[in-house]
């Protein structure tokens, strides 16, 4: 009897730490400010003099309604030969997720297609982009700096 209880406290320490383990693994919910993150990843970028788009533009280049966002932030192309860009959200929920990523894919498709034959430096922008998911946070980066525009980026978190 008494090791069918040892067996029960066994078991029941390994689920514990299975569950531990699996929670842990997950992206953590962070509490930074979106200004805070916003401006930890404007001092590295291509847009350090930029000023944020309008919301419509969200709304235009994504898809997606900034209303629906804890925040969103867009830094969009100077002009239609410019590929550079600067997306960043911070998501109600982490549900949004896949979404907000399928909604940026979209838009880096589309950005590929305009430029493809003709706009080699913006082609290798495109190609080189970040996107980063970090718990409630996503960060969409095209332009020069990637590797400092990425770190400043989770470090802010």
């Amino acid at each position: 009897m008494k090791n069918y209880y040892t067996y029960i406290k066994i078991t029941l320490v390994v689920l514990l730490l299975g569950f531990i383990v699996f929670d842990m693994r997950r992206d953590p919910i962070s509490n930074a400010q979106i200004d805070t993150v916003e401006k930890a990843v404007v001092s590295v970028s291509d847009f350090k003099d930029a000023s944020p788009s309008e919301n419509r533009m969200v709304k235009r280049f994504y898809g997606l309604n900034p209303k629906d966002y804890e925040g969103a932030i867009l830094y969009a192309p100077s002009d239609n030969m410019d590929a550079k860009e600067l997306f960043l959200i911070k998501l109600t929920d982490v549900s949004q997720s896949d979404a907000v990523q399928d909604a940026i894919e979209e838009r880096l498709d589309t950005q590929k297609k305009s430029f493809e034959g003709y706009g080699a430096e913006q082609t290798k922008l495109l190609k080189d982009h970040v996107l980063e998911v970090k718990g409630n946070y996503i960060l969409y980066y095209v332009g020069g700096n990637t590797s400092k525009v990425r770190q400043a980026f989770l470090d802010s978190l």
